[in-house]
Protein backbone atom coordinates (compact mmCIF):
# COMPACT_ATOMS: atom_id res chain seq x y z
CA UNK A 1 0.00 0.00 0.00
CA UNK A 2 2.63 2.61 0.95
CA UNK A 3 4.36 1.80 -1.90
CA UNK A 4 1.54 1.98 -4.10
CA UNK A 5 1.36 5.86 -2.80
CA UNK A 6 4.55 6.97 -3.54
CA UNK A 7 4.15 5.70 -6.86
CA UNK A 8 0.85 7.97 -7.38
CA UNK A 9 2.53 10.51 -5.96
CA UNK A 10 5.81 10.11 -8.04
CA UNK A 11 3.38 10.19 -11.04
CA UNK A 12 1.46 13.48 -9.82
CA UNK A 13 4.72 15.26 -9.44
CA UNK A 14 5.97 14.25 -12.95
CA UNK A 15 2.52 14.95 -14.49
CA UNK A 16 2.95 18.84 -12.85
CA UNK A 17 6.82 18.72 -13.57
CA UNK A 18 5.57 18.19 -17.51
CA UNK A 19 2.72 20.87 -17.27
CA UNK A 20 5.36 23.28 -15.98
CA UNK A 21 7.59 22.68 -18.88
CA UNK A 22 4.61 22.62 -21.36
CA UNK A 23 3.77 25.91 -20.13
CA UNK A 24 7.28 27.38 -19.97
CA UNK A 25 7.54 26.45 -23.58
CA UNK A 26 4.39 28.18 -24.30
CA UNK A 27 4.94 31.15 -22.93
CA UNK A 28 8.53 32.20 -25.31
CA UNK A 29 7.36 30.55 -28.87
CA UNK A 30 4.68 31.62 -31.51
CA UNK A 31 1.38 30.38 -30.53
CA UNK A 32 -1.03 30.80 -32.93
CA UNK A 33 -5.00 30.23 -31.84
CA UNK A 34 -7.56 28.65 -33.83
CA UNK A 35 -10.64 31.13 -34.54
CA UNK A 36 -11.41 34.49 -36.69
CA UNK A 37 -9.08 37.32 -37.82
CA UNK A 38 -7.66 39.55 -35.49
CA UNK A 39 -10.16 42.67 -34.76
CA UNK A 40 -7.57 44.41 -32.88
CA UNK A 41 -4.85 46.99 -34.98
CA UNK A 42 -2.75 45.95 -37.90
CA UNK A 43 -0.15 47.99 -36.06
CA UNK A 44 2.66 45.36 -34.45
CA UNK A 45 3.01 45.11 -30.67
CA UNK A 46 5.86 44.70 -28.71
CA UNK A 47 5.90 43.24 -25.06
CA UNK A 48 9.22 44.08 -23.10
CA UNK A 49 9.89 42.77 -19.75
CA UNK A 50 11.09 44.55 -16.16
CA UNK A 51 14.66 43.96 -14.73
CA UNK A 52 15.16 40.27 -14.45
CA UNK A 53 12.11 39.39 -15.96
CA UNK A 54 11.58 36.06 -18.48
CA UNK A 55 8.66 34.56 -20.84
CA UNK A 56 6.44 34.40 -18.05
CA UNK A 57 6.33 38.29 -17.51
CA UNK A 58 4.36 39.10 -20.64
CA UNK A 59 3.95 35.66 -21.90
CA UNK A 60 0.59 35.09 -20.21
CA UNK A 61 -0.85 38.64 -20.96
CA UNK A 62 0.04 38.32 -25.36
CA UNK A 63 -1.79 34.91 -24.75
CA UNK A 64 -5.08 36.51 -22.89
CA UNK A 65 -4.59 39.11 -25.35
CA UNK A 66 -4.90 36.81 -28.26
CA UNK A 67 -7.07 34.89 -26.87
CA UNK A 68 -9.89 37.75 -27.01
CA UNK A 69 -9.10 38.23 -30.53
CA UNK A 70 -6.99 41.25 -30.25
CA UNK A 71 -3.82 39.83 -32.41
CA UNK A 72 -1.87 36.79 -32.83
CA UNK A 73 1.76 36.09 -31.40
CA UNK A 74 3.38 35.82 -34.45
CA UNK A 75 7.02 36.32 -33.48
CA UNK A 76 9.29 36.02 -30.18
CA UNK A 77 12.71 37.95 -30.34
CA UNK A 78 15.35 37.04 -27.84
CA UNK A 79 18.31 39.82 -28.05
CA UNK A 80 21.94 38.65 -27.05
CA UNK A 81 23.09 41.80 -28.23
CA UNK A 82 22.71 44.60 -30.42
CA UNK A 83 23.88 42.48 -33.39
CA UNK A 84 22.58 39.22 -32.24
CA UNK A 85 19.17 38.30 -32.14
CA UNK A 86 17.15 35.01 -32.68
CA UNK A 87 13.41 35.70 -34.29
CA UNK A 88 11.32 32.83 -34.52
CA UNK A 89 8.32 33.81 -36.38
CA UNK A 90 7.12 36.76 -38.47
CA UNK A 91 6.84 40.33 -36.51
CA UNK A 92 5.63 41.77 -39.98
CA UNK A 93 1.92 39.83 -40.45
CA UNK A 94 -1.11 42.20 -39.64
CA UNK A 95 -1.96 42.36 -35.95
CA UNK A 96 1.30 40.81 -34.55
CA UNK A 97 2.05 40.58 -30.74
CA UNK A 98 5.50 40.38 -30.59
CA UNK A 99 6.92 38.75 -27.25
CA UNK A 100 10.82 40.93 -26.97
CA UNK A 101 13.30 38.52 -24.27
CA UNK A 102 16.77 40.11 -23.10
CA UNK A 103 19.30 36.85 -22.99
CA UNK A 104 20.93 38.78 -20.26
CA UNK A 105 17.64 40.19 -18.22
CA UNK A 106 19.82 42.11 -15.84
CA UNK A 107 21.02 44.73 -17.90
CA UNK A 108 21.34 48.41 -17.52
CA UNK A 109 18.75 50.54 -19.39
CA UNK A 110 21.15 52.44 -21.61
CA UNK A 111 22.49 48.91 -22.95
CA UNK A 112 18.49 48.05 -23.42
CA UNK A 113 18.16 50.99 -24.50
CA UNK A 114 20.75 50.91 -28.00
CA UNK A 115 19.34 46.77 -28.14
CA UNK A 116 16.07 48.00 -28.64
CA UNK A 117 16.82 50.54 -31.52
CA UNK A 118 19.22 48.34 -33.66
CA UNK A 119 16.01 45.71 -33.18
CA UNK A 120 13.73 48.40 -34.20
CA UNK A 121 15.76 49.69 -37.13
CA UNK A 122 15.51 45.79 -38.44
CA UNK A 123 11.91 46.07 -38.41
CA UNK A 124 11.72 49.12 -40.05
CA UNK A 125 14.13 47.86 -43.30
CA UNK A 126 13.93 44.34 -43.29
CA UNK A 127 10.14 44.00 -42.68
CA UNK A 128 8.80 46.99 -43.20
CA UNK A 129 7.14 48.42 -40.32
CA UNK A 130 6.58 52.13 -40.41
CA UNK A 131 4.60 51.74 -36.88
CA UNK A 132 4.96 50.03 -33.80
CA UNK A 133 3.07 50.11 -30.42
CA UNK A 134 5.25 49.11 -27.18
CA UNK A 135 3.62 47.20 -24.01
CA UNK A 136 6.55 47.43 -21.00
CA UNK A 137 6.62 46.66 -17.55
CA UNK A 138 8.60 47.98 -14.68
CA UNK A 139 12.29 48.67 -15.80
CA UNK A 140 11.24 47.84 -19.47
CA UNK A 141 8.88 50.96 -19.26
CA UNK A 142 12.44 53.27 -18.07
CA UNK A 143 14.17 51.53 -21.06
CA UNK A 144 11.05 52.82 -23.74
CA UNK A 145 11.31 55.95 -22.16
CA UNK A 146 14.43 56.59 -22.81
CA UNK A 147 14.35 54.89 -26.32
CA UNK A 148 11.86 57.54 -27.17
CA UNK A 149 13.69 60.33 -25.89
CA UNK A 150 17.03 59.38 -27.86
CA UNK A 151 15.63 57.50 -31.26
CA UNK A 152 11.77 58.56 -31.06
CA UNK A 153 12.42 61.53 -34.24
CA UNK A 154 14.80 59.03 -35.80
CA UNK A 155 13.99 58.29 -39.37
CA UNK A 156 15.62 54.61 -39.01
CA UNK A 157 13.11 53.39 -36.97
CA UNK A 158 9.61 53.37 -36.97
CA UNK A 159 7.51 55.68 -35.51
CA UNK A 160 6.05 54.30 -31.18
CA UNK A 161 2.10 55.41 -31.98
CA UNK A 162 0.91 54.25 -28.65
CA UNK A 163 3.11 53.32 -25.54
CA UNK A 164 1.48 51.45 -22.26
CA UNK A 165 3.48 51.50 -19.41
CA UNK A 166 3.28 48.73 -16.56
CA UNK A 167 4.16 50.09 -13.14
CA UNK A 168 7.58 52.41 -14.40
CA UNK A 169 10.24 53.41 -11.83
CA UNK A 170 10.53 56.81 -13.37
CA UNK A 171 11.79 58.65 -10.63
CA UNK A 172 13.50 55.97 -8.99
CA UNK A 173 17.69 56.03 -8.20
CA UNK A 174 17.91 52.70 -9.79
CA UNK A 175 14.98 51.23 -11.71
CA UNK A 176 16.90 47.68 -11.87
CA UNK A 177 16.54 47.91 -8.13
CA UNK A 178 14.35 46.63 -5.40
CA UNK A 179 14.83 49.69 -2.76
CA UNK A 180 13.33 49.94 0.84
CA UNK A 181 12.00 51.93 2.20
CA UNK A 182 10.15 52.53 -1.48
CA UNK A 183 11.38 55.71 -2.53
CA UNK A 184 8.39 57.58 -2.63
CA UNK A 185 8.11 61.80 -3.02
CA UNK A 186 5.53 63.51 -3.37
CA UNK A 187 4.20 64.84 -6.50
CA UNK A 188 3.66 68.88 -6.66
CA UNK A 189 2.12 71.26 -9.34
CA UNK A 190 5.39 71.49 -11.37
CA UNK A 191 6.62 67.49 -10.74
CA UNK A 192 8.51 65.66 -8.11
CA UNK A 193 9.65 67.31 -4.89
CA UNK A 194 12.48 65.49 -5.23
CA UNK A 195 14.27 64.50 -8.60
CA UNK A 196 16.66 61.72 -9.09
CA UNK A 197 19.80 61.89 -11.25
CA UNK A 198 17.47 59.50 -13.49
CA UNK A 199 14.64 61.87 -13.63
CA UNK A 200 16.38 65.05 -14.43
CA UNK A 201 18.01 63.37 -17.00
CA UNK A 202 14.79 62.40 -18.57
CA UNK A 203 13.70 65.92 -18.13
CA UNK A 204 16.35 67.71 -19.92
CA UNK A 205 15.43 65.66 -22.96
CA UNK A 206 11.76 64.91 -23.22
CA UNK A 207 12.10 67.10 -25.90
CA UNK A 208 13.02 64.92 -28.18
CA UNK A 209 10.20 62.36 -27.88
CA UNK A 210 8.04 62.45 -30.90
CA UNK A 211 4.42 64.43 -30.42
CA UNK A 212 2.46 61.57 -32.30
CA UNK A 213 3.28 59.25 -29.99
CA UNK A 214 0.29 58.43 -27.43
CA UNK A 215 0.58 56.79 -23.53
CA UNK A 216 -1.38 54.88 -21.04
CA UNK A 217 0.75 55.23 -17.99
CA UNK A 218 -0.71 52.30 -15.53
CA UNK A 219 -0.11 52.58 -11.42
CA UNK A 220 -0.40 49.70 -8.83
CA UNK A 221 -1.90 50.45 -5.38
CA UNK A 222 -2.33 47.33 -2.80
CA UNK A 223 -3.87 49.54 -0.30
CA UNK A 224 -3.29 49.51 3.15
CA UNK A 225 -2.09 53.37 2.56
CA UNK A 226 1.67 52.16 1.27
CA UNK A 227 0.58 54.10 -1.97
CA UNK A 228 2.63 51.64 -3.87
CA UNK A 229 2.70 48.37 -5.62
CA UNK A 230 5.00 47.04 -3.11
CA UNK A 231 7.59 48.01 -4.93
CA UNK A 232 7.53 50.75 -6.66
CA UNK A 233 5.74 53.82 -5.56
CA UNK A 234 2.47 55.27 -7.52
CA UNK A 235 3.89 58.53 -7.23
CA UNK A 236 6.93 57.40 -9.04
CA UNK A 237 4.73 55.88 -12.27
CA UNK A 238 2.79 58.99 -12.25
CA UNK A 239 5.67 61.10 -12.29
CA UNK A 240 5.91 59.95 -15.90
CA UNK A 241 3.43 63.07 -16.73
CA UNK A 242 5.68 65.79 -16.17
CA UNK A 243 7.95 64.35 -18.23
CA UNK A 244 6.24 64.78 -22.01
CA UNK A 245 5.71 67.69 -23.81
CA UNK A 246 1.72 68.86 -24.06
CA UNK A 247 1.40 67.50 -27.37
CA UNK A 248 1.69 64.66 -26.23
CA UNK A 249 -1.84 62.27 -25.71
CA UNK A 250 -1.58 61.35 -22.07
CA UNK A 251 -3.92 58.86 -19.72
CA UNK A 252 -3.01 57.80 -16.45
CA UNK A 253 -5.19 54.87 -14.23
CA UNK A 254 -4.18 53.43 -10.95
CA UNK A 255 -5.50 49.99 -9.99
CA UNK A 256 -5.99 49.11 -7.09
CA UNK A 257 -6.42 46.02 -4.89
CA UNK A 258 -4.30 42.48 -4.21
CA UNK A 259 -3.64 42.15 -8.58
CA UNK A 260 -1.90 45.33 -8.81
CA UNK A 261 1.07 44.13 -6.74
CA UNK A 262 4.53 44.70 -8.82
CA UNK A 263 4.61 41.63 -10.70
CA UNK A 264 0.77 40.91 -10.87
CA UNK A 265 -0.20 44.60 -12.95
CA UNK A 266 0.84 42.24 -16.43
CA UNK A 267 -1.68 39.29 -14.61
CA UNK A 268 -4.67 41.85 -14.28
CA UNK A 269 -7.63 41.53 -15.72
CA UNK A 270 -8.43 45.60 -15.50
CA UNK A 271 -5.26 45.94 -17.21
CA UNK A 272 -5.91 43.41 -19.94
CA UNK A 273 -9.15 45.56 -20.76
CA UNK A 274 -7.23 49.20 -20.64
CA UNK A 275 -4.69 47.82 -22.95
CA UNK A 276 -7.63 46.24 -25.25
CA UNK A 277 -9.20 50.09 -25.26
CA UNK A 278 -6.28 52.08 -25.37
CA UNK A 279 -4.54 49.71 -28.01
CA UNK A 280 -7.38 48.25 -29.80
CA UNK A 281 -10.41 50.12 -28.87
CA UNK A 282 -11.90 47.23 -27.57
Amino acid sequence: MQKRQLVGWGGLALGASSFLVARWHQFGTVERLSGGKPTGSPIPTLFIHGYAGTRLSTGPLIRRLAKRGWGQKTAVVRIKDKQHFKMIGDPGLPGSLIQVLFTNNRLNIMTQTMWLYHLLAVFHWRYRIDRVNIVAHSMGAVTVLRYLMLYGQNQAVPLVNKVVMLGGPFNDTDPGKNTFPIEDYPLTINGPSRQTPLYQWFADHQQWIDPRTQFLNIAGDIGHGRHSDGIVAVNSVLALRYLLPPANYYEQVVVTGRRAAHSLLHENKEVDQLIGHFLFKR
